[in-house]
């Protein structure tokens, strides 16, 4: 008896839920797709797209005729800790100042370095530079000119240095934001979750009885008589 009234519980629950649901589908619709339109009106028309050129530079030791000169694990390992001190010297003011100049960018070293990164990547000699701009040609120009200066500033730091170009930058086809899809998706479930929520709130503040047998079950005692919805 304990198993079938837990399952007549359950599927009782379950049953009021649906109702719920079926009672506040329009709300649920209307919050649900409103959400999502407003996502894909937002990442379509509102948010200006930006492009993102990248580029790989190896850091390494500058070869020599010299036997003694050989690739070794000490050198390697050198390097690779080197990687997050050349990194830092990409993104010095000093840096950006000088590559807007050598093209004659007008930009302020600031935005050039807000929209610059700069990632060692893990057991590598390999640095990965990256950066966006709403200007597609632009983000390359401006990739291009860094990664310069920057080759003519590490060879001045460490003389028998290495930095060369394993992957230029291409000029980027597709935007890298706003992720429009992601977007409306995302909006589409958090429009989605609130709705439901709501309709499950709006239910839990509502203290009319909506049956007979709701009365019956919070009062304990049977229903005599009841008044019908239409008296004609």
């Amino acid at each position: 008896m304990n198993e079938e009234n837990i399952r007549i519980e359950e599927s009782i629950r379950i049953e009021e839920i649906i109702n719920i649901l079926l009672k506040r589908w329009k709300m649920i619709l209307s919050i649900t797709l409103l959400a999502t339109l407003t996502a894909g009106i937002v990442s379509f028309f509102v948010i200006a797209p930006k492009y993102e050129a990248s580029t790989k530079v190896f850091i390494g030791k500058e070869k020599t005729d010299s036997k003694d000169q050989n690739y070794n694990n000490s050198d390697i390992q050198m390097y690779q800790q080197l990687l997050k001190t050349y990194a830092e010297v990409i993104k010095t003011n000093a840096l950006a100042e000088k590559a807007i100049n050598a093209e004659g960018f007008a930009l302020d070293p600031k935005d050039v370095l807000d929209g610059l990164t700069v990632t060692p990547a893990a057991n590598t000699q390999i640095l990965e530079i990256k950066y966006i701009s709403k200007d597609r040609n632009l983000s390359k120009e401006v990739l291009d000119s860094i990664t310069n200066q920057f080759i003519k500033t590490s060879t001045e730091l460490i003389p028998n240095g290495n930095v060369k170009i394993v992957e230029p930058a291409e000029l980027p086809e597709n935007p890298a934001s706003p992720n429009k899809k992601l977007n409306i998706a995302i909006a589409f479930l958090l429009g989605l979750m609130i709705s439901v929520g709501l309709a499950f709130l709006l239910e839990f503040l509502d203290n009319t009885f909506k049956s007979k047998e709701q009365l019956e079950q919070i009062l304990g005692i049977p229903v005599i008589g009841a008044i019908p919805d239409d008296l004609e």
